[in-house]
């Protein structure tokens, strides 16, 4: 195997992973979390984040750096098209990064302070602010995703007999 497909579907494999857990909660944990009561709230949060931190930001890291592998290899190609939707994928994920230095952490240190200080008046809006978040890393990642099976898939194209054809697509 190539290592050009080794990195392309191991990326595939693993923006694939964040954004299936960011769609699960998306789904699945807003309408619990909004039933929650502000003591139910803080401890819900402290346990998911404990479990969820230990592990997304390396993944993000590895991904990132994947990305960043397989772009510089497909480099020489940098006019083709699959360039462009790796290059594209790397955007969402840095930018899903950046959220998460620059809203996620924040409002997860003001939430853990609620346990010793105990929750705010506002805590429902920093709550919808949190969760608010949570629809923008979902759609970032799925965007992501679907820039790199859009990659895989105009690689798969670009053969002679159907040259033509994946040009008009």
């Amino acid at each position: 195997m190539k290592i050009n497909h080794f990195l392309k579907y191991t990326s595939l494999f693993l923006i694939g992973a964040l954004a299936g857990n960011a769609f699960a909660f998306v789904v699945g944990m807003r309408a619990v979390m909004e039933k929650l009561s502000a003591t139910s709230y803080v401890a819900f949060h402290e346990s998911m984040q404990r479990s969820f931190l230990s592990w997304t930001p390396m993944l993000g890291v590895v991904v990132v750096c994947k990305l960043v592998t397989h772009l510089l290899i497909l480099r020489k190609r940098w006019n083709r098209m699959e360039f462009f939707f790796v290059l594209f994928a790397l955007f969402c994920v840095l930018n899903e990064l950046a959220m998460t230095w620059t809203g996620y952490m924040p409002l997860n240190q003001l939430i853990f302070a609620w346990n010793y200080q105990g929750p705010p008046d506002n805590w429902e809006s920093i709550r919808t602010q949190w969760m608010d978040l949570m629809y923008l890393r979902c759609a970032l990642l799925t965007a992501g995703f679907s820039f790199l099976i859009i990659s895989a898939l105009i690689k798969r194209t670009e053969s002679p007999i159907l040259k033509d054809a994946a040009v008009a697509f």
